[in-house]
This record gives structure tokens, sequence and C-alpha cells, in this order.
């Protein structure tokens, strides 16, 4: 499918550049919109699937994911996947934590089997009664099991898009979805090879003529779980990226040039760092506005910062009365841990020449922490600590 000259460069004028150097022709999803900002949560039911032939060689679902049991609500993990009432809890819980405005479905195969298709509905239809009608909630599907049946579920439950990744013998598929509420668009890895690339021009192709909205590119991705087939496939990795694999911007740049476009379709190109990084970031700094401590700061990768001062829980019961009473530091601005012997205070203390001075009359150390926004010890993972003051006796430094 070769264009003329004329159209190349049109679809080359319209091209809109985003954040993590990524581009849109047309308008960008509104699902892929309130990603960028932060603004939803993802729903990981399960990693099980169908198995297709065209996406199971280079899965990137890590071992302990692809369980059907193992349910995930952004990095918070459901412990019974088998009690809506506890994953609708959890999605409320993390809705609220990030202030989201949507919600997406995606896996494994969200509408892999007929147990997982009832609980996709039930909870989109709770989400709607919850939040309402503007609460965008979008789910991502292979295709495999997709008939009219579900299409027409998915639209009464109140689905507001659909994003297939199917192989060629299920395109037609794609046409149960028309006709309903609910956007239909496609989204799928720019694998760098040629088979690929004509594979997502036929699919472009299709999804026009049908009518459908969208298509998302992702860049082709390596981690663990699919570096050793990649690799034995003869992919690498990009120069200076951990995880893009070379050459799959460049595919997507001849998408650009090999295909018609129209006014009422778009093409969107999502980069690796878009995903692992302005998605990500975007959403931390919403929950960490949401969670911090009134002592924390917020860092611009939304982390959070704080002292914490460290030593003998008699040293630190003494501290933590002299900074109440003498430093007349407000008591909502520290917070004592007995069990560990700790009290966390303002990271901007550490500047503050007479604070530590005080902390020279007390057998203590300390240093500013930052951690990932979660009160959740397994998920508030430390990112850096930099020591600031030590006066404990030596055979307490490593306690």
């Amino acid at each position: 499918m070769r264009i003329k000259n004329n159209d190349k460069n049109q679809n080359q004028k319209r091209i809109k550049r985003l954040p993590g150097n990524s581009w849109v022709i047309g308008n960008l999803p509104y699902g892929c919109q309130l990603c960028m900002k932060g603004m939803k949560v993802v729903y990981f039911m399960g990693g099980d699937c169908n198995l297709p032939n065209h996406c199971r060689w280079y899965c990137p679902i890590s071992e302990h994911r692809k369980s059907s049991l193992s349910h995930f609500v952004d990095e918070i993990s459901i412990n019974n996947p088998d009690d809506i009432k506890n994953i609708l809890s959890t999605l409320e819980e993390e809705i609220s934590a990030v202030d989201a405005k949507g919600m997406s479905f995606t896996g494994g195969d969200p509408l892999s089997s007929s147990r997982k298709k009832d609980l996709v509905c039930a909870i989109i239809q709770e989400m709607k009664l919850k939040y309402g009608k503007n609460f965008h909630i979008h789910l991502y599907t292979s295709g495999v099991t997709f008939d009219p049946i579900i299409a027409n579920r998915l639209d009464k439950a109140g689905l507001d898009s659909i994003r297939f990744h199917p192989a060629l013998e299920d395109f037609s598929k794609i046409e149960f979805a028309l006709g309903h509420s609910y956007s239909v668009g496609a989204e799928v890895p720019v694998i760098p090879t040629e088979e690929n690339h004509q594979y997502i021009l036929k699919l472009i192709q299709y999804l026009q003529a049908i009518g459908a909205n969208y298509i998302n590119l992702n860049e082709f991705e390596m981690c663990a779980p699919n570096q050793e087939e990649l690799i034995k496939r003869g992919f690498h990795l990009q120069q200076g990226t951990l995880a893009t694999v070379e050459g799959s911007r460049k595919f997507a740049e001849r998408v650009v040039e090999d295909f018609s476009n129209n006014e009422n379709f778009t093409v969107h190109f999502c980069s690796v760092a878009v995903k692992d990084q302005v998605q990500i970031r975007e959403r931390y700094l919403r929950r960490a506005d949401n969670i911090h401590l009134p002592f924390e700061e917020i860092s611009e990768d939304g982390c959070l910062l704080f002292m914490q001062i460290q030593g003998p829980l008699s040293e630190i019961l003494k501290l933590e009365k002299f900074l109440l009473k003498q430093a007349k530091i407000p008591e909502k601005m520290m917070k004592l841990n007995k069990t560990r012997g700790t009290l966390d205070l303002p990271p901007f203390l550490a500047n503050e020449k007479n604070f530590l001075e005080i902390l020279e009359d007390f057998r203590v150390k300390c240093g500013i922490y930052e951690i990932l926004p979660f009160r959740d010890p397994k998920l508030a993972e430390v990112r850096e600590y930099t020591p600031i003051f030590n006066n404990l006796p030596s055979h307490l430094h490593n306690k």
C-alpha cells in the first residue's frame, strides 16, 4: 500500500509531537490523554489468555503475573480476585489515591473466559454507578473470544473504548464492536520487521474501511520475560535505553509514509518513555500529592522526601520531647515509630545549622530518604538515602 509523495508530506505535516517523544496524527484517544496525565488506574486481571500465536512469543508478562490469580490495581496486588467486593474496594482506594478520572482493563486478556467477561461487565457497571458516566473506561483484548454477545454486554455496561490486538484471521471480529456507544480501535507493538510492517498496514487499512476510530502503535519493548526470545530472533536494545528495541521507531515512521490517512482516523505512536516515565511520573505525582504527610516533601518524580532520625529508643524519645517543648516543632511535623526507634521530620531541617547542633547532644544518626509514594512497606521502595549526621557509638552504626 504505497501512497503518493504529496500524501506522505501531508501525513508528516499532520504529526503532532507529544511528551516522551511520542506523536499522533489526528485526535489523541481520550483514554491516552488521561494516561499521559497519570489519571488512569490500570486493572491487570490475571496474566492468562488464549495464547494467540501472533503475540505469545514476545509476551512481556513476568512469570509471577501469568497466573489467572495474579490481579493488580496498578502496583497493588489483589489478594482474593474471586471476591468482587475486594476488587472494587482496591480499585476505589487507588482511584481515590491518584484522583483518577478513568480506568483500563488489561492482562492477559480480560475477555479470555466467560468468568472474566462477567467480571468485566460487573465492574464497569459498578464504576459507572459510583463515578458517573464521564469516568472513562477502556479495555484491551486480542479479540480471540470476541463476539456479538460480549460486544452488546460491554455496551450496556458502559464501556467507553475497546482496543484490539488481533491476529490476521481475527480482523473480522472487530466488526462486532461497531455500532455501539464505545469507540473502536487497535493497539499493537511496532515490531521492526517487514512482516510486522505489512501486518500493521493491513490492519490500518481494514480499520479505516470498517469505520474504526484509531490505532495505537507501541514502541517495541525488551524486558526480562522476553529478552531471551527476542535476542534469539535477532532483536537488540537501542543504545542508551533500558527497554527499547532498536529500529521500532524507524518502522513507526515508515507507517506514516506508507498509509493513506483520512480526517476521521487517528494514528498514535506511544514510546517506551511515555509508559515508563511520563505516565508513571504523573501518576506518582498525583498519588504523592494525595497521601503525603505534613512533614514530607514531594520530589519532581513524585517520590516522598523526609528526614529520618534513628537511634536507641530512649534517645529518640528524649529528642522528640526536646523538639516539641524546646524547639517548638509542631507535633504534626514529626512521626515517631517506637517499634523501629525512628523519628521522621521535614527534610529541610538537614540544612538548618541550629538543628544539627541540637543533634550533637543525642546519640542518633539521620539522613534523607526518598521513597515511592506508597504507605505499604512492600511498595514504598527506597529510591535514595543521603546520610546527614551520625553521633551513634560505632557498635550501633549499622543498627
